[in-house]
């Protein structure tokens, strides 16, 4: 599997651009604003994601991890594939795309090519308990929600994070002593 290319610009075909490592020309979709902002000649870095598929290989690139994270939480949403998911990050960027999450707002997701309401709403469903609340955003604040981040990055699902955060003893202040008790309580929960 592909994780990332570095190289240089060749050209722009629609909504892909050509990128050339080693004398071998790489198609990659890319979201409007890389495509807008690549010129001819330009060095490029992309994080990938490679679609296979029975007949075809698509590349997926993205400038930073973030926007290849949320087009692949958006493909692990079922009836979503990479030209739909790509279509949402163009019409909406990833902040937004989290509030609107966060929110229960379907209506702004709908906004983008080839998604309809009922696909925005499963969007907003299924990624609700992986992205959080607005309400459980606003409880973890400073170190904690660093604690949850921590414990999220180890593979822990926000729930699990946010559980064991919430039951480490409030004796426990630094966040390094909050965050290994986090990680004793979530650990014994699974």
């Amino acid at each position: 599997m592909i994780g990332s290319l570095d190289g240089t610009v060749r050209g722009i075909i629609r909504d892909s651009i050509i990128l050339e490592i080693n004398g071998v020309g790489y198609r990659v979709s890319v979201p409007i604003a890389t495509l807008t902002g690549a010129k001819e000649g330009d060095h490029l870095f992309l994080w990938i994601h490679m679609a296979v598929r029975e007949t075809a290989q698509d590349l997926y690139g993205f400038e930073t991890q973030n926007e290849l994270s949320w087009f692949e939480l958006l493909l692990s949403v079922s009836g979503v594939g990479p030209k739909s998911a790509l279509g949402i990050m163009n019409a909406v960027d990833t902040k937004s795309l989290e509030k609107a999450i966060a929110r229960n707002d379907a209506s702004i997701l709908s906004k983008s090519f080839g998604v309809g309401k009922k696909t925005a709403e499963k969007i907003v469903l299924e990624l609700r308990e992986k992205v959080g609340s607005v309400e459980d955003k606003g409880a973890e604040s400073g170190s904690d929600g660093d604690v949850v981040d921590a414990l999220v990055g180890l593979g822990y699902s926000l729930r699990e994070a946010r559980e064991a955060v919430h039951a480490v003893s409030k004796d426990l202040v630094t966040p390094e002593a909050r965050l290994r008790g986090a990680i004793r309580i979530a650990s014994r929960s699974r």
